[in-house]
């Protein structure tokens, strides 16, 4: 494999109306394409789009590795997922970066073989998935209708994000959720790690009723994982927690969560991914993957990573939705609360 020029642009999406959890508010996205092109022409492309306050580098360590990289890639075809490790580990700590040019990669290598990326990478994939509804930190009448308007497009999973100062009004905004959209639709919510073990425990029994599927990252460290997850009578789901594969095989190994949110973003890419996947499905811990608001390019391998997934369960890809205008028009939309993947996808 022959990689004769890095050609790499800064993108900005802005998002249609901020969206807003405990750790603050998003309005856009920044990221870089990234295009590797061989000596025939031949371009494969990436998205490196950092997300600092979920627990990536930041944009300007992003442009400035960019702007100071010296391109040395030699690809072994025969060897491919042990290759990359090698020849991208030079961007261990960025996690962003490490996704754009895997992910171009594999884009270049499929092409020039004219392969699937499941015929690259020998994985089958599910032709459906499903993704879950997403509701932020809005007040009761907001949320009401956000509900509704979810349940109507055909979500059958809602994750609503909780964790804030005052937790009556998380309570009530997910009882206005339950009430909303009755018992046949999934409630999850997500606390990104707001909670201290005390307040997860009290606040974790009084949601009991309301039959949640799981809380995702209500309290910080593995400690309070493991102590929670002893007496929690809803399954617990690590986020924020999970941002190597080492960080992944120790809450398996200490069976410190149910679920494991995979971002390939954060990851830094889809083989990282997929290996934790395995390593979970092993050990019979779910995996559920979800995108990071990056562009429509890069919520391509978070879709390929869910498609991988053997258990049934919804999935974090509606993002594009929240997008004033993506760089893309989107491959994979959301219909019926589901994407659906033909032969071709990949």
């Amino acid at each position: 494999m022959n990689i004769i020029e890095l050609i790499y642009s800064p993108y900005s999406l802005r998002l249609s109306k901020p969206f807003t959890t405990s750790k603050g508010i998003i309005n856009e996205r920044k990221g870089f394409i990234l295009n590797l092109k061989n000596a025939k022409g031949i371009i494969g492309v990436g998205d490196a789009a950092p997300f600092p306050e979920f627990g990536s580098e930041s944009f300007e360590e992003t442009e400035e590795a960019l702007t100071n990289l010296k391109l040395e890639l030699k690809i072994d075809l025969f060897n491919l997922v042990e290759s990359l490790n090698e020849n991208l580990s030079s961007f261990r700590n960025l996690y962003a970066l490490r996704h754009g040019f895997e992910q171009a990669i594999l884009n270049l290598i499929s092409k020039e073989k004219n392969i699937s990326l499941n015929n690259l990478l020998n994985r089958e994939s599910k032709k459906e998935i499903n993704v879950n509804g997403v509701i932020g930190l809005l007040s009761k009448e907001e949320t009401e209708k956000a509900a509704s308007k979810l349940k109507a497009k055909g979500f059958s999973t809602i994750k609503i994000k909780a964790g804030r100062d005052d937790f009556s009004e998380d309570y009530k905004c997910i009882e206005i959720v339950r009430n909303t959209i009755g018992s046949d639709v999934k409630i999850r919510i997500d606390v990104n790690g707001k909670w201290n073990f005390d307040e997860a425990k009290e606040n974790l029994d009084s949601l009991k009723k309301f039959e949640i599927e799981y809380a995702e990252q209500p309290v910080k460290t593995i400690d309070d994982f493991i102590k929670l997850k002893k007496i929690a009578n809803i399954p617990l789901a690590a986020d924020e927690s999970i941002r190597t594969e080492d960080d992944a095989i120790n809450f398996i190994s200490k069976k410190a969560a149910d679920v494991l949110i995979l971002k390939p973003m954060l990851l830094g890419g889809l083989i990282p991914t997929l290996n934790i996947i395995d390593i979970a499905e092993a050990n019979f811990i779910k995996a559920v993957v979800t995108s990071s608001f990056e562009s429509a390019i890069g919520r391509s391998i978070a879709i390929f990573a869910a498609s991988i997934v053997d258990v049934e369960i919804a999935h974090g890809l509606n993002t594009s939705a929240y997008f004033e205008q993506d760089l893309v028009p989107d491959p994979y939309p959301v219909k019926n609360g589901k994407i659906i993947l033909n032969e071709r996808s990949y």
